[in-house]
C-alpha cells in the first residue's frame, strides 16, 4: 500500500503562500501580456499620453549636458543669460559655470543617440519621440510583467501586479512628469528598470551580469540605489563570482566618481549643495545650507514624508471622494500603495529565502540614506516618489505572497484602491509643477 504523498522540497522560488503553478502554454503567457498591455493602456492611458512624449535640451539638463559634451565641454552654457541666476531648475552653479546634477544616464543616452538625431533632425540635443519612449516607458511594462510572472508563476497574476505597479504607484505621475521632459521624474522611471534587473538576478539565476547591467541602470539614474551593489557582492560571493562583480561595480562608479571630480573638484561631491547658490528662494536652500545634504535631523520628518503622511481630502460624500493633492513634500507609501504592506504581512513566506533577505537589507541602506538627505522629495503632491528607490525591490521580493485565501482578496483590494487613488490625483492633462 503506497504512503502519503510527500511534498517535493521547495525551491526558491516556491515560497509559503504561493499557489502552486503548473507550466503555462506559450499562448497564455502571450495573450496575458497582451490584456496587460491592453489593461495599461485603457486605465493609465489619459494619464501617460505616449503620443506626446517630448523632450529638449532647452529644457532638460541632461539632454543639455550631452550636447555640451558633444561639442568638447562639461559645462551647460547658457548664452544671453545670467547663468548664476537664470539657469534650469536643479543645475549646479559652481566655479561661475553650470553643470547638471543628476546622474549621467539620459546624458549617456543623448550621445549614443546623437548619430541618429544629427541624421533626422539636424539636432542631437533634442529626442524623437519613438526613441524617447522606447527607452524610458517601455521597459516598464515588459520587463515587470516578465519578472513579476517569474516570481507567481502565473501570468494573469502577473499581470494584476505589473498593472498594480504602474498604475497604483508613484511610477504613474513620475510617468506623467517625463512625458514632459522633467528630468528627475524620468530618473524615477528609469531607475525602476534597473532595479528590476537587480532584484529578478539575484532572487533568480544569479548570473550576476544582469544584475550589474540593471545596477548600472538605476545608479546612473538614482545614484542612492547603487547601495544595492551590497546585497549583489554578497550573491557574487557565494556563487564564486566576487571578482566578476567587483570589476562591474569599479566601472558603475567609476563615471560617478569621475564627473564629481571633474565638475566640482571632489569625487565625492555629488553637487546637489550648488543647486541652491544664487537661489534662496528654493524651498530646501535653507536646510541644505544650515544642516548640509544629509544629517540626522531629517530623520524623522522623512520617515514621515515617506511612509506614513496621510492624503488630504477635500470632499468626501456618498457618491464622491476628491483628494486633493496639496502636500508637495509627500504623502506616505502606506497610505497610496498598501500592497507595500505584504512586506510585513507576508514576511513568513519570503523570510527563509536568504537571497530575499538580501535585497531587503540592500533596500534598508538605501532607505537609511533616503533619511538622512536634506529634502523629502520636492515636487510630489499625493505621493512619494523617493519610494521608488525601493518599491519595485519589494514588489519582487513579495509578489509570491500575494495570492492564496484571504490573501488574494486583499491583494485585488488593495491593487484596486490604488488604482483609484492615482487616478485621481494624477491628472489627464500635463502636469504642471506648482
Amino acid at each position: 500500500m503506497k504512503g502519503p504523498i510527500q511534498a517535493s522540497p521547495a525551491g526558491p522560488n516556491d515560497l509559503a503562500g504561493r499557489l502552486p503553478s503548473i507550466a503555462e502554454p506559450a499562448w497564455r503567457t502571450a495573450a496575458c501580456l497582451l490584456l496587460t498591455l491592453a489593461a495599461i493602456q485603457l486605465a493609465l492611458g489619459p494619464k501617460i499620453q505616449l503620443s506626446q512624449w517630448t523632450v529638449t535640451a532647452h529644457d532638460n539638463a541632461a539632454l543639455a549636458e550631452g550636447a555640451a559634451w558633444l561639442d568638447g565641454r562639461l559645462d551647460i552654457p547658457h548664452p544671453g543669460r545670467d547663468a548664476a541666476h537664470d539657469r534650469m531648475h536643479d543645475t549646479a552653479y559652481f566655479d561661475g559655470k553650470v553643470f547638471n546634477v543628476f546622474p549621467p544616464m539620459m546624458t549617456l543616452l543623448t550621445v549614443l543617440l546623437a548619430p541618429l538625431h544629427r541624421m533626422l533632425i539636424g539636432d542631437a540635443g533634442q529626442w524623437l519621440q519613438t526613441p524617447f519612449v522606447l527607452a524610458v516607458y517601455w521597459p516598464l511594462p515588459l520587463l515587470g510583467f516578465l519578472v513579476f510572472r517569474k516570481q507567481v508563476g502565473d501570468s494573469a497574476w502577473a499581470g494584476l501586479l505589473t498593472l498594480a505597479w504602474m498604475g497604483g504607484t508613484a511610477v504613474l505621475p513620475n510617468l506623467a512628469f517625463a512625458r514632459t521632459g522633467y528630468l528627475g521624474q524620468i530618473n524615477h522611471v528609469l531607475s525602476q528598470t534597473g532595479l528590476l534587473l537587480v532584484a529578478a538576478d539575484i532572487v533568480g539565476r544569479k548570473r550576476i551580469w544582469p544584475g550589474l547591467i540593471g545596477l548600472a541602470i538605476s545608479a546612473w539614474s538614482r545614484q542612492m540605489t547603487a547601495l544595492y551593489a551590497l546585497p549583489l557582492l554578497f550573491v557574487a560571493r557565494g556563487r564564486r563570482r566576487l571578482g566578476l562583480c567587483l570589476a562591474g561595480v569599479a566601472v558603475i562608479a567609476a563615471p560617478l566618481l569621475t564627473l564629481n571630480y571633474l565638475k566640482f573638484g571632489n569625487p565625492l561631491d555629488f553637487g546637489y549643495q550648488h543647486i541652491y547658490v544664487n537661489r534662496s528662494e528654493e524651498p530646501m536652500a535653507d536646510r541644505c545650507r544650515d544642516f548640509g545634504v544629509f544629517s540626522s535631523r531629517f530623520i524623522g520628518e522623512n520617515l514621515w514624508y515617506i511612509f506614513f503622511a496621510p492624503p488630504t481630502v477635500e470632499d468626501i460624500s456618498p457618491t464622491n471622494v476628491k483628494i486633493e493633492p496639496v502636500n508637495s513634500m509627500g504623502t506616505g507609501l502606506f497610505a497610496t500603495t498598501p500592497l507595500a504592506m505584504y512586506m510585513f504581512l507576508g514576511a513568513r513566506g519570503w523570510w527563509p529565502d536568504r537571497n530575499r533577505r538580501l535585497l531587503v537589507f540592500g533596500s534598508a541602506a538605501v532607505i537609511v540614506g533616503l533619511l538622512f538627505y536634506h529634502s523629502p522629495g520636492y515636487l510630489q503632491s499625493g505621493y512619494n516618489r523617493f519610494a521608488l528607490d525601493f518599491l519595485p525591490v519589494w514588489f519582487v521580493v513579495f509578489a509570491g505572497q500575494t495570492r492564496g485565501e484571504w490573501r488574494t482578496w486583499l491583494t485585488l483590494a488593495c491593487a484596486a484602491y490604488s488604482l483609484l487613488y492615482f487616478q485621481a490625483i494624477v491628472p489627464d492633462g500635463p502636469i504642471i509643477s506648482r
